[in-house]
């Protein structure tokens, strides 16, 4: 994988967790940090978030799993043969997903009418 993927691919996984939780956890207590992204063991960028403890959780792991990827090309997850998520966070995260895609797709199109 490149560097830029994995910073693209970082970068994705951060906005669509962080959407998903602050849409569905907006009466949790948050927790502040950032997600360095290493690549060869080089710092490339650095995304700070504000997330639950349970978001938190799943973002680290994703960027783990995201990060350590064996296949290269990298596939999409959900193409992969082998996927290395667990059952449970592959759940979750297809959750994220399935929600913060439809709403970034929203969002283009409230966009494209009410400029």
């Amino acid at each position: 994988m490149t560097s830029e993927k994995l910073q693209s691919d970082s970068q994705t996984l951060h906005r669509f967790i962080q959407l998903h939780c602050d849409k569905k956890h907006h009466d949790v207590p948050k927790k502040k940090g950032v997600l360095a992204v290493h690549f060869k063991e080089k710092c490339i960028c650095e995304l700070p978030y504000d997330i639950c403890e349970e978001c938190e959780i799943l973002l680290l792991y994703a960027y783990d799993r995201l990060q350590n990827c064996p296949r290269n090309p990298k596939p999409s997850c959900r193409k992969c043969p082998n996927p290395c998520y667990e059952k449970s966070m592959w759940k979750k995260m297809s959750k994220v997903m399935s929600f913060s895609g439809m709403q970034l797709g929203l969002t283009k199109v409230r966009k494209l009418f009410f400029k």
